[in-house]
């Protein structure tokens, strides 16, 4: 790819807006210099999704920017389609995707998009959006390569051969970091950093080889983080 001078991700933002903006103008992007990727989850649980949504939107298909699907996307999109996986677990326990995805922080944000008065317009707009976030991506910066995901990963299996599951939901790496022993530099949110005992900033774990970025932004003694990956600089909100 293009020369960069800093290879920027966020984590999980959860609709907190106010959290989000402290740390994206903090990081200060120049779509010139550097290349931002947003691991997803950027509804659900937090207070102000509606803003949230709006800024992907207007962001997305930018130079340089790069959002992926988190499972808080993937549920919010299975609810608007309401087509079950008949016979799963989650199906099981939560009763049906609408379900799930409400239960799951979803009726925070159901309830500001219905307070906008834009509810369809809102609706229709992420719908389509999501439908285009890809589930990973990988960058090649200065000889190092990086995969980028939302939640897991098998290291030795292929990006296009990874499961959709794995890479959505599942936290194997994130909870025993050292079933990745490949080459390659390994970036997730999904499971935040405080639940594993660390202190809420990201994690860089595995001789760097395997970076958590998600630092509970919606909860009280969380925040929003991004963090370059080249010189391991974190611009963060306020705990």
């Amino acid at each position: 790819m293009d020369t960069i001078e800093r290879l920027l991700v966020f984590g999980d933002i959860h609709g907190k807006w106010d959290r989000f903006m402290m740390a994206y103008q903090k990081a200060a992007f120049n779509p010139d210099k550097d290349l931002l990727i947003f691991l997803g989850d950027y509804l659900d649980r937090g207070e102000q999704p509606v803003p949230v949504m709006e800024w992907v939107m207007e962001h997305f298909g930018q130079r340089h920017v790069i959002f992926l699907r988190g499972n808080h996307e993937q549920m919010f999109y299975k609810a608007m389609k309401d087509k079950e996986e008949s016979g799963s677990l989650l199906s099981f326990l939560f009763g049906s995707p609408k379900a799930l995805w409400l239960n799951n922080g979803g009726s925070i944000t159901y309830s500001e998009i219905q307070k906008s008065g834009r509810k369809e317009a809102l609706l229709n707009s992420w719908l389509k959006l999501v439908e285009q976030l890809p589930l990973y991506t990988e960058v090649e910066v200065n000889g190092r390569l990086y995969w980028f995901m939302h939640a897991d990963c098998e290291p030795d299996i292929p990006l296009a051969e990874q499961k959709t599951k794995t890479l959505l939901w599942n936290r194997s790496l994130a909870m025993h970091p050292q079933l990745h022993q490949g080459e390659q530099t390994i970036v997730l949110g999904h499971t935040p950093v405080q639940a594993l005992g660390y202190k809420a900033q990201p994690q860089w774990l595995q001789d760097g080889k395997l970076v958590l970025m998600d630092t509970g932004g919606f909860m009280e003694n969380g925040c929003v983080s991004c963090a370059d990956l080249l010189s391991r600089e974190i611009y963060q909100s306020s705990v």
